[in-house]
């Protein structure tokens, strides 16, 4: 491997270490929903105010969980943590903190609910359980979650019923079977130390669910295709459950390090640049 080569290497993993990422992929979500709806897109302080509050939890709260889990391991020494790690994830920390203060009372009410769901996932309440120690809530917490910072806390205002509703549902369900390959991926680690869904249920059952929730996402945009007479707008919806079907079929437990922190992780930013060119 090449000086040049490794360098790239090096810059690609700490980019998904340390969850810039996984919070570009997070605002990803939030462009796209604002192109499909067709929203006037103009620079206002509500809507950057939006993006970089989720930009920055996002980061921080997948940092908070990494940087958890790390000191209660005696495996992990706590010194693997530089300051190009706590930097970061402090501004993160201070910019979140100054924006929930400019919110409105709802807004904090919602990021409160977000905040209890990444604490209980992490946290143990009981013993030494937390969520993440049932599988089934432990998807569940995520994608709530998701869904609370993606689509309701940025639109609950200026989208109607319908559509607050139907994006609440599409992306709970993506982001849902996007947690299929990780859960496939981690199913040899955390038969040590959690209960996962894979080892619970099997391989093919898990995968079985996956291909359900990308139904079920096709189901509610046709729905929405009869209902708005607009096939056109969802093209890219389409492209983007083929491309998900056939990770979740090529994902195995000894799949690369990139193929679901990278390729998997990225579907919203693929929807996102579909959408726009389409």
């Amino acid at each position: 491997m090449g000086l040049l080569t490794t360098k790239i290497k090096s810059i690609l993993d700490y980019y998904i270490d340390f969850n810039f990422h996984v919070s570009l992929c997070a605002i990803s979500y939030i462009l796209l929903i604002y192109n499909q709806t067709k929203l006037s897109f103009v620079i206002t302080d509500h809507i950057v105010l939006d993006i970089l509050f989720v930009l920055t939890a996002t980061h921080f709260a997948y940092n908070f969980i990494k940087y958890y889990e790390h000191i209660v391991s005696k495996n992990k020494p706590i010194h693997d943590f530089s300051i190009t790690f706590f930097l970061p994830a402090l501004i993160s920390f201070f910019i979140l903190i100054y924006i929930f203060f400019v919110f409105t009372f709802t807004k904090q009410v919602l990021v409160v609910c977000i905040t209890f769901f990444t604490v209980a996932y992490t946290i143990p309440f009981y013993k030494k359980y937390n969520l993440r120690s049932y599988p089934i809530i432990k998807i569940l917490t995520i994608s709530i979650s998701w869904t609370l910072s993606i689509v309701v806390l940025p639109f609950y205002e200026i989208l109607d019923s319908f559509q607050l509703i139907y994006y609440s549902v599409i992306i709970f369900l993506m982001v849902t079977a996007q947690m299929v390959p990780f859960e496939i991926r981690d199913a040899r680690l955390d038969a040590h130390y959690v209960k996962n869904s894979v080892n619970i249920y099997g391989l093919k059952t898990i995968k079985i669910v996956g291909y359900i929730l990308l139904l079920s996402i096709l189901v509610f945009q046709i729905i929405n295709i009869q209902i708005n007479n607009s096939f056109e707008l969802h093209f890219s919806s389409l492209i983007i459950l083929i491309i998900m079907t056939v990770l979740i079929r090529k994902s195995t437990d000894n799949q690369s390090k990139y193929f679901s922190s990278l390729v998997v992780e990225s579907i919203p930013v693929y929807w996102l640049i579909m959408d726009l060119v389409l």
